[in-house]
């Protein structure tokens, strides 16, 4: 392999994109990998540090928690123009990456570097463009549990997507905001959870995935949680995803039955009777939140009832234990979900008229922010549609549909979505 080390070494550009070509080479020599690796320096030559780090990736007797070191300090300090010459490459090497860090039950080690490295194939704007990076990074966070690192990333709204720039897949956008929705509902942030699953419940397909199944089962679940029903499947989902993806689905389906007349004794049985498909799928959790919620809900709804209640009808009317459903009553409280206060004398709870002050600068700075942020979005909306009117794929296609017919179908149903 001398002639690749000097390929690698020359900083002409066209001797760089010739580097491809040893990629089969370099797969076949996984002794002689650690030697090639340090003929090259990692700034200088990063290019031909990718193409030998995503072979030995490929090798499963690699001694994982060295391929880990290099990989972290290739990451790190890679030259960006040079890597950028191999997008499907960089991302398989990510790939390989968060793989062995699983594998090693070390996925921590490569949350920071996996971090800064989203700026690479993003042009330094990792919060709006997305890249197959930002997916194993999600991955990390949520495997190693610091789902903060990520919080601020997918809170932003992902704008541009360039498959040729980055190499992204359809698999790594529907992870991305599986992903997202599971970062939210640790953070509670339910309604934004739901939100993600749906865009991969509702994105294009033409047959039914792994991934949209998984989704469907946490977004029905969220749905739960934060709603306490859930009528239909979302606006735009494929015909293939509502007729198959329920036969995957049945516990959850039935589950979700359970809450039509909100009898917590039916819901439990049916929580009950799946538990063994909701542990396998590790949405116990969130099933037994989903049961909570319903508690809390009817609590809730004794408060548009009655101004005074004591404990222990409390405790009957929502069937609970007068000890568990006084902890209820406190922790929403608590958590401002009702205002009401508890007279530890007679056991009486007095619920009160909701007293929150929406004049504050707290809540005057979320509506402006709200409000800068819809404005930065249409201006991106804009500036797509212009890009996409004057594209000369579009314009083809619209001479194609003029030709066919076709366009006309194409109008009607704009008119009936708008």
């Amino acid at each position: 392999m001398d002639s690749f080390v000097l390929d690698a070494q020359n900083p002409n550009p066209k001797n760089l994109k010739n580097l491809l070509k040893y990629e089969e080479q370099l797969e076949r020599q996984h002794v002689s990998l650690d030697n090639i690796l340090g003929a090259l320096d990692v700034r200088n030559h990063s290019l031909g540090q990718l193409l030998v780090l995503k072979a030995k990736g490929s090798d499963q007797g690699k001694n994982r928690s060295i391929f880990i070191d290099q990989c972290s300090n290739f990451f790190r300090n890679c030259n960006v123009e040079q890597v950028k010459i191999a997008p499907a490459q960089l991302s398989q090497l990510s790939k390989f990456y968060t793989e062995a860090l699983y594998e090693l039950k070390q996925p921590i080690r490569g949350v920071a570097v996996l971090k800064d490295a989203l700026n690479i194939l993003s042009d330094n704007k990792p919060t709006t463009t997305l890249t197959p990076i930002h997916t194993d990074f999600l991955q990390l966070c949520i495997l190693s549990k610091c789902y903060h690192q990520a919080l601020q990333l997918i809170e932003s709204n992902v704008t541009h997507i360039n498959p040729e720039q980055s190499s992204i897949a359809i698999k790594d956008i529907l992870c991305y905001f599986y992903y997202s929705g599971i970062i939210f509902t640790a953070f509670k942030k339910y309604k934004k959870a739901i939100e993600a699953f749906k865009f991969v419940i509702t994105a294009p397909a033409s047959a039914l995935s792994a991934i949209t199944v998984e989704a469907y089962k946490k977004y029905l679940i969220v749905y739960l949680i934060q709603y306490g029903s859930v009528q239909h499947f979302p606006k735009c989902t494929p015909a293939v995803v509502q007729r198959n993806i329920k036969s995957h689905c049945k516990p959850y389906t039935e589950f979700v039955q359970s809450f039509t007349n909100g009898n917590i004794n039916d819901i439990m049985n049916k929580a009950s009777s799946g538990a063994e498909f909701f542990q396998k799928d590790s949405n116990w959790g969130l099933v037994k939140l989903s049961i909570k919620s319903t508690y809390r809900r009817n609590i809730k709804k004794l408060t548009q009832t009655f101004m005074t209640l004591s404990i222990n009808d409390i405790a009957e009317k929502v069937s609970l234990p007068k000890a568990k459903a006084e902890q209820f009553v406190l922790k929403m409280i608590e958590d401002g979900e009702i205002f009401a206060t508890i007279n530890q004398k007679d056991g009486m709870v007095t619920f009160d008229e909701c007293f929150e002050d929406f004049s504050g600068p707290t809540i005057l700075n979320d509506l402006d922010r709200n409000i800068n942020n819809i404005v930065g979005l249409e201006s991106k909306i804009k500036e797509m549609d212009e890009k996409i009117s004057l594209s000369n794929n579009y314009l083809k296609k619209l001479a194609s549909g003029k030709n066919t017919g076709q366009l006309s179908q194409y109008e009607d149903s704009m008119e009936d979505i708008s």
